[in-house]
């Protein structure tokens, strides 16, 4: 027993008395973890053997001669709406308007799926576990296959783009102030209830005091998601600067497809320092 005590007689951690070389588990983990690897690389058959790299290298660099006519109107039948500024602020509030819908529905529903709120009885357990599983549906579909189905309703434009983030993130959202709501602490919920009061008091008095700073900040991490996304919807047509993106790319306009890539990059970096320094003062 020596070998499992430190020179100052402390016990050594069982983790530390194995032999990583001669430890089963762990070897046995790390030998199927290769070859789940190696059927993958069987699977996707991946094949690099058509790569042009010098092609390549000649695309990357048009993409940095910037062309600015996209800036401002190019001929007498567009106007200030077409230009590519005007289609960035849209995407911005393409992301804005999805969270805004996502979070009217997702903040009533986070409250049917947050457990502590719905024990008690029967019917609201089972009002909990619908909601969670609805939850669980809206957020496992993607936004794009959303953005897809849409397009039948809506057509090409900016509501396909607008409700298909919306959809997707009624999930998102409302699992994470569910579970918000479920991390509260319990104390002033029993105090309240034992005077009496009935659930919506006990909410108001009790769960929204602790819960106004996560819900904030998971809403500002939501819209600087949803801004990140939103250009990637102009591939199947829900409108914003992606669907300008996506035509330079296929018309081979480099110059312009480069420009508006930089403009993205450029409002994601700064919805992404704006929130994490609103959510940074709200911890």
């Amino acid at each position: 027993m020596a070998e499992y005590f430190t020179a100052r007689g402390l016990p050594v951690p069982l983790e530390l008395r194995r032999n990583p070389l001669t430890d089963w588990r762990r070897l046995t983990v790390i030998a199927l973890v290769l070859l789940v690897l190696y059927i993958g690389l069987k699977i996707t058959n991946i094949d690099t053997g058509r790569a042009n790299p010098e092609y390549v290298i000649n695309r990357i660099a048009l993409l940095f001669k910037w062309d600015f006519s996209i800036m401002t109107p190019r001929d007498e039948f567009e106007t200030y709406m077409d230009t590519a500024w005007w289609k960035m602020i849209e995407t911005i509030f393409l992301g804005i308007m999805a969270t805004a819908f996502s979070f009217v529905v997702a903040l009533p529903l986070s409250f049917l799926g947050a457990r502590n709120i719905m024990t008690g009885n029967p019917i609201t357990a089972a009002i909990y576990a619908v909601v969670r599983v609805m939850f669980t549906i809206l957020r496992s579909i993607d936004v794009l296959i959303v953005v897809i189905v849409l397009l039948a309703i809506f057509g090409p434009g900016n509501a396909a783009g607008v409700f298909g983030l919306a959809f997707h993130n009624i999930g998102v959202m409302g699992k994470l102030y569910s579970e918000a709501i479920e991390g509260i602490d319990a104390g002033p919920l029993e105090a309240i209830t034992a005077t009496g009061a009935n659930r919506l008091q006990v909410i108001w008095a009790a769960v929204l005091p602790q819960i106004t700073n996560p819900f904030i900040s998971f809403t500002i991490y939501r819209l600087d998601a949803n801004v990140r996304l939103a250009p990637v919807l102009g591939l199947v047509g829900g409108g914003g600067i992606g669907l300008d993106l996506f035509q330079s790319i296929n018309l081979s306009q480099y110059g312009a497809a480069g420009l508006i890539i930089f403009m993205i990059v450029v409002t994601v970096a700064t919805m992404d320092f704006v929130s994490a320094q609103i959510r940074k003062r709200l911890v």
